[in-house]
């Protein structure tokens, strides 16, 4: 019987807010490709504007590809990487999380801090910028995809840190994705 009530919980909070997609375990190729082909199916149920969807898929690739990266492979499941996606009144907005170590966050905060000071014009020059001097990493990003999602998405990009222990936090990035 709990089970039924937290399934109906489940049901009632996804409907209330409006929510396409929630996924928390490993990322992959197969996993990024099924989440993305089940979006695309949702928005198109719901006649969501081709441009919309065009730019919330760019940037839920980012942030899938992102992920997948640079994903901790952990046996604890509480900590695996997870994914929501939602829609508000005139906008979409996606949820990422993932587990990282405490040395990165200052350097991530310092990215992510930069990237949401600039106009948009600035964050152009910027993505170009980064484009000519990029290096690929050894996990095979090259800094791209934040200066990506932060222009797709025409807003700033928030986050926050959770604590997990002494050396992990829990990184969640919220990008809002509006119409326009």
């Amino acid at each position: 019987m709990d089970s039924q009530i937290n399934i109906y919980n489940m049901f009632r909070l996804m409907l209330d807010n409006k929510l396409i997609i929630i996924y928390q375990g490993l990322f992959d190729q197969e996993i990024i490709k099924s989440m993305v082909a089940m979006t695309e199916k949702k928005l198109m149920q719901d006649n969501v504007d081709e441009g919309l969807r065009r730019k919330l898929f760019n940037i839920m690739v980012e942030g899938l590809q992102n992920i997948c990266k640079h994903q901790f492979k952990t046996e604890v499941f509480e900590h695996n990487p997870f994914l929501m996606v939602g829609a508000g009144d005139s906008y979409y907005n996606m949820s990422t999380g993932n587990l990282i170590n405490k040395d990165k966050i200052a350097m991530l905060e310092s990215k992510l801090d930069e990237i949401n000071s600039l106009s948009k014009e600035e964050l152009k020059e910027f993505y170009k910028q980064a484009r000519l001097k990029s290096v690929i990493s050894d996990v095979g990003g090259a800094g791209l995809g934040f200066i990506d999602m932060a222009r797709k998405s025409g807003n700033k990009l928030e986050y926050k840190f959770y604590d997990v222990n002494t050396t992990q936090s829990f990184f969640v990035l919220y990008t809002k994705i509006s119409n326009n």
